[in-house]
């Protein structure tokens, strides 16, 4: 009498995203060895992420052709009245617009030549700073655009300051690291970002308070009412006695904490969520707000699932082009790493058990530069301003692939001989998908490529997850592929090409008979 088939599914394959620290035999089911190109989606399924189409296509005036300009930042200018005006920059150049983009040309003693700039903005000014250069001022004005130098400028007072990271907060505008001095905060007046030497101007000195060493500024940051000074070693906290309002001053900022032993080596790695302030430390990605709150409470690492592969991106990265950007539309932080070509995206939406966000990594998506506006998310790109939309990188397809944590179908003593697989997919139609099965931890997979079926409609409820319910139609698609070989030690995953049209997976079914007993 044969026996029968022996069936066991992935229910939501990847649903806790990437872990590549602990050993693929003991990983929890849901956990996923390989994730490529994706995000975990709002109904906790993989999904291919978006791809990127690009916004400007005015490049005439500011490139000479249509060969590009490659953009190294981006900023948004918001006045008072809402008006929103896009700024970008490269090594040499300034821009604004979106679509039509035009060039700025400040009024400096400088000459630009680097395009790592921050730019903050305060009471109808945007300001702009980079090491080692004069602070400029842009201002739109009614009659005409003014973009200035701090020598310039004819309202300047005080000294400017030569600083790399600035942050506007409290009515205010915050610089430090210069090339001559890594320990000095200077402030402005109130609502004056570019007057230094009057009303409550001023500065903080904080190297009295490194008594474990001598230590550099790299960002600044604001959160729940304090200060945030982040050093490679030490996150210096302040507060205000005057809760900054425009009695502040220098006496009355007061110390309020020094957490020793972790900081932040990447300016701008540092992303206020409104919850949380996410940046990169040495030892992976880390979350300050309980520890701000809870004193008593050790400083979340949300990586720690990706831990070893953060840690060897920091290692071989120049460090000042490392990008971030928190994007509360899509629930995601991205975390750019130029010179190893990966992005790794951590879902907010849930955190794990360990305290660590869900993450996938986008190895075919690294942009110089990010900008999140009202619910869009901008890239720098080498030939302009994209948007992060639709399913094709600037009209080209890209790949995206899975692969499961190492399972026994819980039998850990029986070979397995795979019949059939099964992939749930929603909303793919026509793609070419390319499952594969590994056994016995071999990195050689039997594969069977097939496509993707124009599928069936269904009014479908994803209440069985217990996370929400999804109110249209979606297309669902059951698609069986033969299978061969047997082993103890299973794994499965899957390969497929992004071509216009999203996809996520909703479960993986595997139908397998019982071999000999190991």
């Amino acid at each position: 009498m044969a026996k029968p088939l022996l069936t066991s599914s992935i229910a939501a394959p990847a649903f806790f995203g990437l872990n590549t620290q602990e050993s693929g035999v003991t990983l929890q089911e849901g956990f996923a060895l390989h994730a490529d190109n994706c995000v975990i989606d709002k109904y906790g399924r993989l999904g291919a992420r978006k791809g990127w189409s690009t916004l400007s296509s005015t490049l005439d005036t500011v490139a000479g052709d249509n060969v590009g300009i490659n953009l190294t930042g981006l900023s948004d200018f918001q006045e008072i009245t809402g008006d929103r005006t896009r700024m970008s920059w490269s090594a040499t150049k300034f821009y604004k617009g979106g679509a039509a983009l035009t060039t700025l040309t400040p009024t400096t003693t400088d000459t630009i030549a680097a395009g790592n700039w921050q730019a903050v903005v305060l009471n109808d000014h945007a300001y702009f700073y980079q090491r080692g250069y004069i602070p400029l001022i842009y201002t739109n004005e009614t009659t005409a655009d003014t973009f200035e130098s701090f020598v310039a400028h004819a309202h300047t007072a005080g000294t400017h300051q030569l600083s790399n990271t600035a942050l506007s907060a409290y009515g205010r505008v915050w610089n430090a690291d210069t090339p001559t001095n890594k320990t000095t905060v200077w402030f402005s007046d109130v609502l004056n970002g570019h007057n230094f030497g009057t009303g409550t101007a001023g500065s903080i000195d904080i190297s009295s308070v490194l008594t474990q060493g001598a230590d550099e500024i790299v960002a600044l940051g604001a959160h729940n009412g304090y200060l945030i000074i982040f050093c490679k070693d030490n996150i210096i906290i302040y507060g205000d006695n005057n809760n900054f309002q425009q009695s502040m001053t220098t006496t009355s900022l007061t110390l309020v904490e020094v957490i020793q032993g972790v900081g932040c080596v990447a300016r701008d790695s540092v992303q206020n969520t409104g919850e949380d302030i996410l940046f990169l430390s040495n030892t992976g990605v880390r979350s300050l707000n309980r520890t701000v709150q809870e004193k008593s409470q050790p400083m979340r690492d949300i990586s720690k699932n990706v831990r070893d592969d953060i840690i060897q991106a920091v290692n071989n990265e120049v460090l000042a082009n490392v990008k971030s950007v928190y994007s509360p539309t899509n629930a995601f932080y991205l975390l750019t790493f130029p010179a190893t070509s990966q992005t790794f995206c951590f879902d907010t939406r849930m955190m794990l058990e360990d305290g660590s966000y869900r993450t996938t990594v986008w190895p075919a998506l690294t942009p110089k530069g990010l900008l999140s506006v009202g619910s869009e998310l901008y890239f720098a790109q080498p030939n302009g301003i994209a948007i992060y939309r639709n399913y094709l990188d600037d009209t080209e397809p890209y790949a995206m692939a899975y692969y499961s944590n190492y399972f026994d179908l819980e039998m850990p003593n029986i070979n397995k001989i795979i019949k059939r697989v099964t992939a749930t997919t929603v909303g793919a139609s026509g793609q070419t998908f390319s499952l594969k099965i590994g056994y016995e931890y071999s990195p050689v997979y039997y594969s069977e490529t097939f496509t993707l079926e124009a599928g069936t409609v269904y009014e479908y409820g994803i209440a069985e997850y217990g996370l929400a319910e999804y109110a249209g139609s979606v297309l669902i698609n059951d698609q069986s592929a033969p299978a061969q070989g047997a082993g103890n030690i299973i794994q499965i995953g899957f390969t497929t090409t992004i071509n216009g049209t999203a996809m996520s997976l909703q479960k993986l079914s595997i139908y397998a008979k019982q071999g000999k007993v190991l």
